[in-house]
């Protein structure tokens, strides 16, 4: 034969356990959250930083006819290939 009251005991030292590990959980969960909303702001930031739109001033390329505009591979630039002096007559090709 048990003791008596062995069954509240066990009832009580559990619901116990289920109160602290719900505190561990909650405190968890807050945490998380924290991070990921530290995350989003900060993706955020970096977005804000790519589609920034910087414009530098330069002098206009002479009049060109043929000529290849192309991406920079590394950098967000145009490049400017090629092409032939172009002053708006005919293009001679033996002068």
């Amino acid at each position: 034969m048990g003791k008596k009251g062995k069954n509240e005991k066990k009832v009580k030292g559990a619901e116990k356990t289920a109160a602290k590990m719900e505190k561990k959980v909650s405190k968890r969960s807050k945490r998380e959250e924290e991070d990921l909303e530290a995350l989003i702001a900060e993706f955020q930031s970096l977005d804000a930083k790519k589609t920034q739109v910087e414009e530098t001033a330069c002098a206009p390329p002479s009049p060109r006819l043929s000529a290849t505009l192309s991406t920079h591979p590394d950098k967000d630039e145009l490049i400017l290939f090629g092409g032939e002096f172009f002053n708006g007559k005919k293009v001679n090709p033996k002068h």
